[in-house]
């Protein structure tokens, strides 16, 4: 068996992001498919545990865990300002997010997942520990590339859904659109005189960022609006000078991190409005 050849390792090696991480991997494959090396499933497992640990220290810094509101220090630990392996893979899931506002509002259950995690780390300190024949070996470091994208991929999903979850009750607690967006008709046409309807549909939000203080999410959807040219007595013998129309916009809003469905603002706007400007 050719480990290297296999569609699980190539499946695997997209998981690292760093040159670091892929060239640990590389090596490690390479070890287990010399058959002359002495204990290459146990390096091979090795390996994959200590990149488990490389790749969830990427995703989770020590630094952005500390400035979480949720954190805890851990006394037990060598060094004063360490971080525990489950609060990384926590850091991973739901980051600087608040407890509160993960398990009350979005009623997800991070917890469960860092224990999933830390027992597929443990699973793979199991492969290697014994004497095994060459093919039992194989199957084994199988196994073992098997169990460690099953942690990335926890990981990876349960992290996507938390925040799809996020930004879905986000949307929910938006402000009404004439308070979130105010007045926009010269953002539309700045020719118009008037502006009428200006109705905001959402058809998406999502989360593009979190930091301590604060979420930043990225809006699209699409304005109904009737947009006068003229005075109204002029508009009322000449329907050409109304126009009805729908406009794509994108914009971006932000809420605090400590409270994030409290106060959500706009930031930014953009209408999409370029035929006007064609029009000369």
């Amino acid at each position: 068996m050719n480990l290297a050849a296999n569609e699980l390792t190539h499946r695997v090696r997209g998981h690292f992001v760093l040159d670091l991480q892929r060239e640990i991997f590389d090596a490690a494959v390479e070890g287990f498919d010399n058959e002359d090396l002495p204990l290459r499933l146990r390096n091979f497992a090795s390996a994959l545990r200590e990149l488990g640990r490389i790749w969830l220290e990427q995703l989770a810094p020590k630094e952005k865990i500390r400035a979480c509101e949720w954190f805890e220090q851990n006394t037990n630990l060598r060094e004063k300002d360490g971080v525990t392996q489950a609060q990384r893979a926590k850091y991973a899931v739901q980051g600087e997010l608040p407890d509160g506002f993960v398990l009350e509002v979005l009623q997800i259950d991070v917890q469960s997942t860092v224990k999933q995690y830390l027992a597929l780390i443990d699973e793979l300190s199991y492969y290697g520990r014994f004497d095994i024949p060459a093919k039992t070996a194989e199957l084994e470091a199988v196994r073992a590339l098997e169990t460690f994208d099953q942690l990335s991929e926890l990981i990876r999903e349960r992290h996507a859904s938390l925040l799809l979850s996020a930004a879905d009750a986000a949307k929910e607690a938006l402000p009404p659109t004439d308070e979130l967006f105010g007045e926009f008709d010269v953002e539309l046409d700045p020719r118009s005189t008037h502006l009428s309807g200006g109705d905001v549909h959402f058809e998406s939000l999502s989360i593009l960022s979190i930091d301590p203080e604060r979420i930043l999410y990225q809006g699209k959807g699409r304005v109904y609006a009737r947009l006068q040219y003229g005075t109204d007595s002029s508009v009322a013998g000449d329907k050409s000078s109304e126009i009805n129309d729908i406009y794509p916009f994108e914009c971006s809003l932000e809420s605090d991190t400590s409270d994030p469905l409290g106060t959500i603002v706009r930031r930014s706007m953009k209408i999409n409005a370029e035929r006007f400007n064609d029009d000369g």
